[in-house]
């Protein structure tokens, strides 16, 4: 129970200040309402706290790909709605998820975030045989995705959208991503 209240300090924290250079264990613990000493029981370190924090990230970037996917919507708009719901969380928490991409190596719930966005687009698929670039065209897609996350957090994205909505983009990327899936071209 204390680990998840520190764990949630630190996140408002974090989405407060937009720096996580100014998160110190002591503002952690005060945010928690507990002493500085008892996040020891929980955490090695400020450092481990980071790597929970950006694990939990990606556990809520899962949970929200998979909220916002209707099941019965059409396979194209449940992996729209999941690309949105990733950009979503990426712009609500700027710092969090800057946190979450520069943690050293995928985490298991990051690996988790791809693999949802990777059967959501396999989903789109028109023949049912395994296409056998599918993992490098979802890996394609999150890296656009990514991108997109990023864009949103400089000064500039009219800078490179002009007058293009970024969801007309989102949607663009999309379509790109299930018609290479479903066609019988080699791409190199």
């Amino acid at each position: 129970m204390l680990r998840a209240e520190i764990l949630a300090a630190a996140a408002e924290l974090l989405d407060a200040t937009g720096r996580r250079s100014d998160l110190t264990l002591r503002q952690i613990a005060g945010a928690a309402g507990i002493s500085a000493p008892a996040i020891y029981a929980h955490f090695a370190d400020r450092e481990a706290i980071l790597v929970a924090l950006a694990e939990q990230g990606w556990q809520q970037v899962v949970a929200d790909i998979r909220a916002a996917a209707d099941p019965q919507a059409a396979a194209r708009e449940r992996l729209l709605c999941g690309c949105r719901a990733y950009l979503a969380f990426a712009q609500q928490h700027p710092a969090r998820y800057a946190l979450m991409t520069e943690t050293v190596g995928p985490t298991p719930a990051a690996r988790e975030a791809l693999g949802v966005l990777t059967r959501a687009l396999a989903a789109c698929q028109v023949d049912t045989g395994a296409h056998p670039r599918a993992a490098r065209i979802a890996a394609a897609l999150s890296t656009a995705l990514h991108g997109a996350a990023m864009l949103n957090r400089t000064d500039a994205p009219s800078m490179w959208l002009n007058d293009v909505r970024p969801d007309d983009v989102l949607q663009t990327l999309v379509d790109s991503a299930i018609a290479q899936q479903n066609s019988t071209q080699e791409y190199r």
